[in-house]
């Protein structure tokens, strides 16, 4: 005879506390990865905010350059360079006349001028290659004096195309012009 198994139970019992294990488990790790991800968006959320407020400040910075640029481009576009070079040539050249060193073209002529000629004014005008034109007014006792102040300015190197412009006689002395190119040792052109 078989022993009598009795089995008052409705169903056959099972033990779930493995499977309880597991599912404790599993749902710390998800709800351990659930904050982690939810962390991570935060922060990509905040970070990509900050990175978009930068964007902006730099957009922001290129536009305003961008104006300055165009003001700066519209403001060179306004000037005439044409005026402006004119206006620098100008101011050059009177730099020029103001470097200009009368005591050496004094002593100059003080050793090319004969000894009975007088020289009452001397004019010069600047030209853009470094050479002064000297527009001479003199006086001299004897009707030689031109000719000979014509002969010692185209012998000395400094003076070139000397060429009488007038020509008097008035109570015994001879008045006379002359035209000549000079070279000073430091010839400032200008522009």
């Amino acid at each position: 005879m078989k022993p009598l198994h009795l089995n008052i139970a409705s169903r056959p019992y099972r033990d779930y506390r493995p499977l309880y294990a597991v599912v404790v488990v599993a749902s710390l790790l998800i709800a351990f990865m659930l904050l982690n991800n939810i962390e991570t968006g935060y922060r990509y959320v905040r970070d990509t905010q900050n990175t978009r407020v930068k964007i902006s400040q730099v957009e922001q910075q290129t536009a305003t350059e961008n104006r300055r640029a165009a003001d700066a481009t519209q403001r060179i576009r306004g000037v005439n360079v044409k005026v402006l070079s004119e206006q620098a040539q100008f101011v050059n050249s009177r730099l020029a006349e103001r470097a200009f060193s009368w005591s050496e073209l004094l002593d100059r002529l003080e050793h090319v001028v004969p000894d009975d000629v007088r020289i009452e004014s001397v004019s010069p005008s600047f030209a853009k290659d470094g050479l002064v034109h000297l527009a001479l007014q003199a006086t001299a006792k004897t009707g030689q004096g031109m000719v000979h102040t014509l002969d010692r300015f185209n012998r000395d190197q400094r003076f070139a195309n000397a060429f009488p412009t007038s020509e008097e006689k008035s109570n015994g002395s001879y008045r006379f012009g002359v035209g000549v190119d000079y070279r000073p040792s430091i010839a400032r052109a200008t522009e």
